[in-house]
């Protein structure tokens, strides 16, 4: 039988029968919503650049810890994606239950103390132990922000609402090279004399930097953020019943009852993060090497790339989201990634084999775009087909497979075929294509083999709501 959403029964009695049904007057007013996509905004931002600042500072952190491509990315990957995103579930349960705001506060004072240590590392333990601090850090704040995104905004404006914060990954990811590339191009190469810790080098100050906003911006959000009241619906015919939290077997049973359109858009995103993080934490190496481009040149001209194409992609994204939606367009939340990886497929491939810097750059710039629409179409359409105290979970379970293919495996599966298979640092720009071209395709096969049972999810709880 399918499923049926119920409106909730309200625990607090302030609670307006309004509030209960979810209409529009529950929410928030649009005008501080998108005050808290901002702060949001600024918080992902900062993640994104505390997260990708490694990538930057691959020549520096070799020489001077006497590591390998595979070594360093251990530390771009799975010290960081192992425990962000196993730590990603039980803290997505507590997005579910409990204050989310405290818990994103509580996070950004976190990763930002772990960003200052790797600043600090005087090994490659202490830099991998950094990195599995910022991993542990970051892995509440996606869960608890879409949550949050989700009970500020009504139904029709949540797919702009969500891809207008998804952009503060583009951005962020964009803004960690930038920053990187004009610090390297600022500071002497011998490092800069600052009194009381003698001649610091360049990468470290880098880390400095990116550490230092994260406690005005906690402050920030403890201040002028609000925990709204969420507008819940359950799923009744599951064995949740009104007032109770969802059990993580309540949602796996919810999973499995939908297998074939959770089996596509949980596991889509994961294939193109491989992607879009194996290029990202090479791609000032690949420059380098194949073209002679040094980081200082590269990182601001990728910077660009990644967070105009990023952003406009994931905007896009948003607009047709919403726009085909309110059309009536079968499975629009999630049909909208089948347009963006038709986008990427090819230039995703072929970017690290031109002959020059200048056509790599365009097609790394259209690979970028096209993977910026797929992959922010996912949280919107998995927000789309889970009951609200399902869905911190359903996202930490996004990350956790994202996290670990993507952030983890990406940049690791380059640094083996690099090391293993080609044997040398030169064949950096066939190792990135050879890992994105099978990830491309299967990624491509699973979009379009999904469209049909999730409009088929989306078809029985629409209806199950109407009872």
């Amino acid at each position: 039988m399918p499923t049926a959403l119920t409106p909730r029964t309200q625990q607090a009695s302030s609670v307006s029968p309004a509030a209960c049904a979810g209409t529009a007057s529950s929410y928030p007013p649009a005008r501080y919503a998108w005050y808290v996509i901002a702060v949001l905004f600024a918080a992902t931002l900062l993640s994104q650049l505390d997260r990708q600042l490694p990538a930057l500072l691959v020549r520096p952190l070799r020489k001077e810890f006497g590591i390998s491509d595979t070594a360093f990315s251990l530390l771009q990957g799975y010290a960081f994606a192992i425990f962000y995103t196993l730590t990603g579930l039980p803290l997505g349960r507590l997005a579910d239950r409990g204050n989310r705001r405290n818990l994103i506060f509580a996070a950004l004072l976190f990763w930002g103390a772990a960003t200052a240590l790797f600043a600090f590392g005087q090994s490659y333990r202490h830099l991998l132990l950094a990195r599995v601090g910022v991993g542990i850090g970051e892995a509440v704040l996606a869960p608890a922000a879409y949550s949050l995104i989700a009970d500020y905004f009504v139904p029709a404006q949540r797919g702009r609402a969500i891809a207008v914060y998804y952009v503060s990954i583009a951005i962020g990811s964009g803004a960690s090279l930038l920053l990187g590339g004009w610090l390297l191009a600022a500071i002497p190469p011998d490092g800069l004399p600052i009194a009381g810790f003698g001649t610091v080098p360049a990468w470290r100050l880098a880390f400095v930097a990116a550490a230092l906003p994260a406690v005005p911006l906690a402050l920030l959000l403890l201040v002028t953020v609000r925990e709204p009241t969420r507008q819940e619906l359950t799923v009744t015919g599951s064995g949740i019943e009104a007032g109770e939290t969802a059990s993580v077997g309540d949602f796996v049973r919810y999973l499995r009852l939908h297998a074939a359109t959770f089996a596509r858009v949980l596991t889509y995103p994961a294939l193109l993060s491989i992607i879009g993080y194996g290029a990202l934490a090479w791609a000032p190496a690949l420059f380098e090497r194949s073209f002679g481009m040094p980081p200082s040149r590269s990182g601001p001209v990728l910077g660009l790339i990644i967070a105009i194409a990023g952003a406009g992609g994931t905007l896009l994204c948003g607009f047709l989201s919403d726009a085909w939606r309110a059309r009536g367009v079968t499975a629009a939340r999630f049909r909208v990634a089948l347009l963006g990886s038709v986008v990427f497929a090819l230039p995703c491939v072929l970017w690290p084999l031109m002959p020059n810097a200048r056509l790599a750059f365009a097609l790394l710039f259209v690979s970028v775009f096209g993977l910026g629409i797929a992959q922010s179409a996912a949280p919107a359409a998995i927000q789309a087909v889970v009951p609200n105290r399902m869905r911190g979970q359903a996202i930490a379970l996004y990350l956790l497979l994202a996290g670990l293919l993507g952030i983890g495996l990406g940049p690791t599966a380059v640094a083996l075929v690099t090391d293993h298979l080609f044997h040398r640092d030169g064949a950096l720009r066939y190792a990135v294509a050879c890992t994105a071209a099978p990830a491309a395709l299967f990624g491509l096969w699973l979009i379009g083999s999904g469209v049909k049972p999730y409009a088929r999810t989306l078809a029985a709880l629409h209806v199950a709501q109407r009872r």
